[in-house]
């Protein structure tokens, strides 16, 4: 496995600072770039280094890719909803259920009148939608928050805060997958 933080000199840390981050990965790409040299193997490398950046500037992929540089890869069929989510977790489902229902029945609308009876329901789930994203969104800033506040004692004593990190990785898993979610639902419903 290529060690993405020694491709970019960064340190292995669970926070990276991004102007350093974005810095190193320009630096490295200038040098190595297709169009900037004829190597053969360049290409291949440049890949690899700009997938070394993708991963280090997502806080999920670059705790993925620190847990697994220290034998503790994050397991999906071990994962399991972040206790302080629990509750979310119905939450969620149900609204995506129901906003999935609400389009359907707007797609299915086949005349004028038909349509501009299902703008109530449309409205009602948007602003729906808004709430819960702006209360995924507080969580996930909170994440990045607490993911900040835990990186001296990752550097204090590293063995000691995996399991804290992984369960930071899986509140990062949901919390994205909701707000992905919710986001393309959003979307969707702009366009009935």
């Amino acid at each position: 496995m290529t060690d993405y933080f020694a491709l970019l000199n960064q340190p292995q840390q669970p926070w990276l600072d991004e102007q350093s981050l974005t810095s190193a990965y320009h630096a490295k790409a200038l040098l190595i770039h297709p169009d900037t040299t004829a190597r053969a193997n360049d290409s291949h490398a440049f890949a690899t280094l700009n997938e070394a950046y993708q991963t280090l500037q997502d806080p999920k992929r670059r705790l993925h890719h620190l847990l697994s540089l220290h034998g503790h890869a994050p397991e999906a069929a071990r994962q399991t909803i972040p206790g302080e989510l629990a509750d979310l977790f119905s939450t969620m489902i149900s609204l995506i259920q129901k906003t999935d229902a609400v389009l359907e029945s707007a797609r299915s609308a086949t005349n004028a009148l038909t349509r501009s009876l299902q703008k109530p329901a449309l409205l009602e789930i948007d602003l729906q939608i808004a709430a819960q994203l702006l209360r995924l969104s507080k969580l996930y800033d909170g994440t990045i928050e607490e993911l900040k506040a835990r990186n001296s004692a990752w550097i204090a004593d590293a063995g000691q805060e995996i399991d804290r990190l992984t369960q930071l990785y899986f509140r990062f898993a949901y919390l994205g997958r909701w707000i992905s979610q919710v986001e393309e639902r959003r979307v969707e419903l702009s366009l009935c």
